[in-house]
């Protein structure tokens, strides 16, 4: 199955999922920063959460301006609820919105 047969749910799932890990991968890497990490955990997890956080930024980076905006509003840095009514009609809302989470997360899951 591949990401354009997904349901528009699913890749709202999918979305959140790589949104929440984001942030957990952010702290991480900030407490290893501030030196709060043992050793051991340092190490095993340091190179995975670096991985990961490019990984995120590189596909976010690769969007479009419209695309970006829609995927940092509705999992990263979500402003308010509703945040899109005075930019689109709800149908065209969600249908540039599936477009950006596909585009996304195929970014995402193919580097």
């Amino acid at each position: 199955m591949t990401l354009s047969e997904v349901s528009f749910k699913q890749l709202s799932e999918l979305a959140e999922r790589v949104a929440r890990r984001y942030f957990l991968a952010r702290k991480i890497a900030q407490l290893r920063t501030e030196n709060l990490l043992s050793n051991q955990i340092e190490q095993t997890s340091n190179l995975a959460c670096q991985i990961y956080l490019t990984k995120v930024i590189s596909a976010f980076e690769s969007l479009n301006e419209r695309d970006r905006s829609i995927i940092n509003n509705e999992f990263f840095f979500q402003g308010y609820d509703g945040w899109w009514k005075s930019i689109y009609s709800t149908s065209s809302f969600y249908r540039y919105k599936k477009q950006a989470m596909l585009r996304f997360l195929e970014v995402f899951y193919r580097v």
